[in-house]
């Protein structure tokens, strides 16, 4: 194979590897029990509550995990979501007693899923009281030396809001304290990971709510896309003394969505939200039971930009915000140039990647080869650890959506069956359905290769041999 000279036309082509692996076929005409759950799209009901606390655009249904819980899950089953989100694999595995262990990379998602773990309704009255304490010492910071905003946090908030928020992260930071990991996330953890970014679930709840009145009180609105910020230079500015009661109020509005939770099963599970990368899982081998998950389609959507403002809150600077794109799978940020395809993504990927070289559309070689092949090089280390770390015979349900570069089809779900399959398990498409929203509703420019496109969102299921 030839090897990559960045800014130069060569032939990309050259660069994909002829598919050498007999893999099994794909049979969606006889499926797992998988077919019978629940849809994994979420209703307009699944929208309000603690799922609006973030409005995380791949969130999935409840009822579908539960679901897949009832067909794949056990007693005593440890539960794995790699790309937990805005968590509700995590928070379903709860109420139903399951212990879980969500892994994100993006740390304001892990403290929004970490924040809905938040058990009450024994210690509500003690929520309330803390939140009280949090915006009085906040008032008491701001009557101070208040700490000065950075520039790349005025250009989303205003200075007054932005010192309020400053000061209640600092209060928040003050009244609530860090856990040790428990035992039981403990017995599934590889010792790097033990102690790192645990953060307890009322540490968690508190920031979701700073988070929260950040997007009230911000400058900035949704774009078309759907996870890209954009900045409102009209937008008024907001007095301090508001945003603090806007936090008082958030906090009690929380607590009512969590209650709804409360009749949910006698049994609750226990849950920890970590901080990771799917590629390279902190967990030991043949620790976990189930995989109940969905990761990055192959759409390019930069999940990192999205939560942008809570970031540089949170402390983080403009390169620390880029590097975290960078990590992301699916962003649409070119990392490496020198990742060639390899066999093992199988006859469907390579073929794409073949016809994705020789389109004459603009780019076709410079940007996008590049970016499908960092794609499917993630996506085969992340199913290499999921593999990795089910225990023999343990299953995984990974929701995935079909995709078109131009004309040429993506068929994620299938794709995902094979690498899964070359890599030694059993694999197949274990529901599938016709998807009608989807990305290409943004560009208005997607039907000019080809009309009438369908788009799929499968469930791979997925199961380690036991021996």
């Amino acid at each position: 194979m030839s090897q990559v000279i960045e800014g130069r036309d060569v032939e990309l082509a050259n660069r994909v590897a002829e598919p050498q692996l007999a893999l099994f076929e794909i049979d969606v005409a006889h499926p797992t029990s998988l077919a019978g759950v629940h849809t994994s799209k979420r209703g307009r009901r699944e929208r309000n509550g603690v799922h609006r606390w973030h409005t995380y655009y791949a969130g999935y249904a409840e009822q579908f995990v539960l679901d897949v819980l009832d067909v794949l899950g056990k007693p005593g089953d440890f539960v794995l979501d790699p790309w937990n989100g805005s968590g509700t694999t995590t928070l379903m595995a709860e109420y139903r007693g399951y212990d879980a262990l969500g892994i994100e990379i993006n740390p304001v998602m892990a403290l929004h899923s970490q924040a809905k773990s938040l058990q009450l309704p024994l210690g509500a009255e003690s929520v309330r009281g803390t939140g009280e304490s949090i915006v009085a010492r906040a008032e008491e910071i701001a009557a101070g030396d208040l700490e000065s905003p950075r520039d790349e946090l005025l250009t989303w908030v205003p200075v007054e809001p932005a010192q309020a928020l400053l000061a209640l992260k600092t209060a928040i930071l003050e009244e609530t304290v860090e856990i040790s990991v428990p035992k039981q996330a403990g017995r599934v953890l590889r010792a790097s990971a033990k102690g790192r970014c645990f953060p307890s679930n009322r540490r968690g709840f508190f920031l979701s709510a700073l988070f929260q009145v950040l997007r009230e009180v911000g400058r900035f609105r949704m774009g078309s896309n759907p996870t890209w910020l954009m900045i409102d230079e009209a937008a008024p500015s907001t007095r301090m003394e508001v945003v603090f009661e806007r936090f008082g109020e958030t906090v009690k509005r929380m607590l009512w969505d969590l209650e709804r939770y409360t009749h949910r099963g006698s049994t609750r599970g226990n849950v920890w939200t970590l901080t990771g990368d799917s590629r390279a899982l902190e967990i030991e081998d043949n620790s976990i039971d189930l995989v109940i998950t969905s990761p990055p389609y192959c759409t390019r959507i930069d999940y990192v930009v999205s939560t942008k403002p809570e970031l540089l809150l949170m402390g983080y600077g403009g390169d620390e915000v880029d590097g975290l794109r960078r990590e992301n799978i699916g962003a649409p940020v070119i990392v490496d140039k020198s990742i060639v395809a390899e066999p093992i993504w199988g006859n469907k990927c390579n073929k794409l990647l073949k016809g994705v070289a020789r389109h004459q559309s603009k780019a076709s070689r410079s940007y996008y080869l590049p970016l499908y092949l960092q794609y499917f090089r993630d996506a085969e280390l992340s199913l290499r650890e999921i593999e990795r770390v089910l225990c023999p015979g343990g299953k995984a349900a990974i929701v995935v959506q079909s995709s078109y570069y131009k004309e040429l089809e993506i068929p994620l779900g299938e794709i995902y069956v094979e690498i899964a399959q070359a890599l030694g398990a059993h694999a197949e498409v274990g529901r599938r359905e016709v998807v009608k929203q989807h990305m290409a509703h943004i560009n208005t420019k997607s039907s000019e290769y080809a009309r009438n496109k369908v788009y799929y969102e499968d469930v791979v299921y997925v199961e380690k041999p036991t021996d």
